[in-house]
């Protein structure tokens, strides 16, 4: 388009070398014009450096999803290749975005946790990198419509452990912080809940079932409101569906002056680093995060070398029920 040799747009888009500037003003209007990006595999070809891979995940600061990049990140070191995070915000555009920029650049493959409201469209997303040769693996959420390898927890069954050992201390009134109807594994946590309390013969009350978002603010809230209570319908025992909401709890439950553990038993999702230095007495479900990313990583390894595999691989891990 700008009628020159390839050398000579290198040279404009890497800075190197002498270029005219009626030239470089050309070359430079015609890339912003196109929307056109180098890809980072021919610069890979002629530089000799690694391979890549993408790793798409809704956040970057969540406990949870840190480790799964750490599990990632140490596997992908160990075969000398790089990892291009990106970070959604549950957004589906941009998460539509991020793919097809990955499929630009023609990655390897694909590592996604995809965004908690996907439609349509999330599926179609991946299936047209999957056609383009760039297998996909999903990590923590599966979703409808779509036959991909994923890495995922058995979220109902660690609900209804985490629930049956909060009975066997004596409990009955226990609450839940849950997830966002709209999500799947939300879906199984509740089904954990519901079916060990009515196992037990524990009526549930609607007033115990908060449905909250993956936010610290949303724990806050519903430990709040269940505090705000009767006296006959409050809770002595609540579990945060989230690490987020586990947060949250804490939070409420620190400024509200009721000790946890004492007071009230608090249960939650991962062990977020700092609850044992701060002297707080919860159990929390432990989900093998770093073991999820190196597993997935593996996974996508897999796909890579033998793309003609045809039989999908859906790995379910189990979870472990401590204090700390």
């Amino acid at each position: 388009m700008a009628g020159v040799s390839v050398s000579t747009v290198s040279r404009v888009i890497n800075d190197s070398g002498y270029v005219k500037e009626e030239k470089k003003d050309l070359i430079k209007r015609i890339i912003a014009e196109t929307g056109y990006r180098p890809s980072a595999v021919a610069r890979n070809l002629t530089d000799n450096s690694s391979d890549t891979i993408g790793l798409v995940m809704p956040e970057r600061v969540n406990p949870f999803f840190m480790k799964i990049y750490d599990g990632v990140a140490g596997k992908a070191d160990e075969r000398q290749m790089s990892v291009l995070f990106f970070a959604t915000a549950d957004d589906e555009e941009r998460q539509t975005e991020i793919l097809e920029y990955l499929k630009s650049q023609r990655v390897r493959g694909v590592l996604i946790t995809p965004g908690l409201y996907y439609t349509e469209h999330t599926v179609e997303s991946l299936k047209r990198l999957e056609d383009s040769g760039i297998p996909v693996v999903l990590i923590d959420r599966n979703i409808e419509g779509g036959a991909f390898d994923a890495i995922l927890i058995n979220n109902r069954d660690a609900v209804y452990n985490a629930v049956k050992s909060i009975i066997a201390s004596g409990h009955r009134k226990i609450a839940v912080v849950a997830c966002p109807d709209r999500s799947r594994k939300g879906t199984a946590k509740l089904d954990g809940y519901k079916d060990c309390m009515n196992e037990a013969g524990i009526e549930i009350k609607k007033e115990w079932i908060y449905e909250g978002e993956f936010t610290p603010l949303s724990g806050y809230e519903a430990c709040e409101y269940f505090m705000g209570l009767k006296e006959e319908l409050r809770p002595t025992a609540v579990i945060a569906f989230s690490s987020s909401g586990l947060i949250g709890s804490m939070k409420f439950f620190n400024e509200s002056g009721l000790r946890i553990g004492k007071d009230v038993k608090l249960v939650g999702f991962d062990d977020i680093g700092t609850v044992a230095d701060i002297g707080f007495d919860v159990t929390v479900i432990e989900r093998p995060m770093k073991i999820m990313g190196e597993m997935a990583f593996e996974l996508l390894m897999e796909k890579i070398h033998d793309p003609s595999r045809g039989k999908i691989k859906e790995i379910i891990l189990s979870t472990q029920i401590r204090s700390v």
